[in-house]
């Protein structure tokens, strides 16, 4: 377990913009069935049991389409907030679900997922987190939030997958997930709020994407910034002012 001073971001170090407390514990970048990664994992489920304060984990910060073959060590990005057990996600990449479920964070306690931007190292896994969070006793009222053509993919992939949930639902005796509330972000601005935590976005520089965004969460006890993935962008430094921690990394953008 890593403390926010010290967490390395995905190519980049985690820079906390001010001496706050410690936020975070870093979720087991290696194979489920090792030692090792049962040993993170139970020092992650301690360290959010019974947690007051806000919390932060990194489930993935591997980037890009490569070396993501079978043997890699590292997830992609994905991260959850826990407030008030309230979850919030942020990206979903691959290994999103099972490192989620390595936090202990019941699927219960998920409220919204939120993609920065529509490249699969950031969003491939999402449709998989909501059927299976679904089947483990996630809410119906998740919200979604992201760029377009989010409402669409989201539509698409319940539509794809009808015939599974249905299979599913007769067996277990469930209510049919049928739709998520997806909201689209395409501007900078406020995103949500409820009664744990205020979020706004901005546009990122992510060529060829648009829009890539950066999001900052403010939740009572203290502010999370995530730039997504950017080029050099001076709005990720006036966004991320004042918060506790920036997630950051610099993208390898072409014009």
């Amino acid at each position: 377990m890593i403390d926010t001073s010290s967490v390395l971001s995905r190519r980049s170090l985690l820079a906390g913009l001010t001496a706050a407390p410690a936020l975070a514990a870093a979720a087991a970048p290696v194979a489920a069935q090792s030692p090792a990664a049962k040993s993170a994992a139970e020092q992650v489920q301690a360290a959010l049991k019974g947690a007051k304060a806000t919390k932060l984990v990194l489930l993935g910060t591997g980037a890009g389409p490569g070396g993501q073959g079978p043997e890699r060590t590292r997830k992609m990005t994905s991260h959850v907030m826990l407030s008030n057990g309230t979850a919030y996600v942020l990206d979903c990449g691959i290994g999103v679900t099972d490192q989620y479920a390595r936090t202990g964070i019941p699927f219960s306690a998920l409220r919204s997922i939120f993609i920065t931007h529509h490249h699969a190292d950031h969003n491939i896994e999402y449709g998989p987190l909501l059927v299976i969070g679904w089947i483990n006793g996630m809410h119906s009222d998740v919200r979604a939030f992201g760029p377009p053509p989010l409402k669409q993919m989201t539509e698409d992939f319940l539509r794809a997958y009808q015939t599974t949930v249905d299979f599913w639902a007769e067996d277990l005796k469930m209510t049919p997930l049928v739709t998520v509330d997806v909201k689209e972000v395409s501007a900078a601005g406020p995103v949500m709020q409820d009664d744990n935590v205020k979020v706004s976005a901005i546009i990122v520089e992510h060529p060829p994407v648009k829009p890539a965004l950066a999001y900052r969460f403010d939740f009572r006890d203290r502010s999370i910034a995530f730039s997504g993935d950017t080029a050099p962008f001076e709005g990720v430094a006036k966004m991320a002012r004042g918060a506790d921690v920036l997630v950051t990394r610099r993208c390898m953008c072409r014009e």
